[in-house]
Formats: structure tokens, C-alpha cells, sequence
């Protein structure tokens, strides 16, 4: 075991630049959430899902993804896309 020996300030300003450090890293996780799209289309979601756009189809015509249609278009929210992965992750370990 090594013993160090360092003043109030070196000390201080040590553990303020682990705290700065600790808190950017926390900030720049959120904003890279928030740069993640809200709003997927359908041939958007088959590439984030790597499904066809066939079978994206038909998880929406049978509720596991939540499809919202604005005008001609299909639009999928982004936490819904997260809720169908976290609920056939979960069927794969129940059997």
C-alpha cells in the first residue's frame, strides 16, 4: 500500500475534476438520447428492427408495435419499438 501525502487545494481539485468528469459524461448520454428520433417510419423501423418491411407490417396490424398514421404515412414512436424488444427478449426466456 502506497501512502500520499498532497495538500488541501491539489486534494480538492483532484476530486472536483472527478465530479466535472463524472457529471459531462452524464449530460452527453442525454443528449444522445434525445438525438435518437422519435418518430420511425416503416422502412425505417424494419432497418433499426433488421426485419422486412412485410413483417413490420404485420406486427402493427397485430399490436405489438404501435403504428400511428398521419396522412398517407406510418409512423412508429421510438418507445415502442424498445417495448417490443424488451417483450420478445423476455418470451425467449419464459419457455
Amino acid at each position: 500500500m502506497k501512502l500520499v501525502v498532497t495538500t488541501q487545494e491539489m486534494l480538492e481539485s483532484l476530486i472536483d475534476s472527478s465530479v466535472s468528469k463524472a457529471v459531462n459524461n452524464i449530460y452527453s448520454k442525454k443528449e444522445n438520447e434525445k438525438e435518437r428520433k422519435k418518430f420511425y417510419t416503416i422502412k425505417e423501423a424494419s432497418k433499426e428492427l433488421s426485419v422486412s418491411i412485410l413483417t413490420i407490417r404485420n406486427y402493427i396490424d397485430k399490436g405489438i408495435l404501435d403504428g400511428k398514421k398521419f396522412g398517407k404515412r406510418v409512423l412508429i414512436t421510438n418507445e415502442s419499438i424498445e417495448k417490443s424488444l424488451q417483450e420478445v427478449k423476455s418470451l425467449r426466456y419464459k419457455r
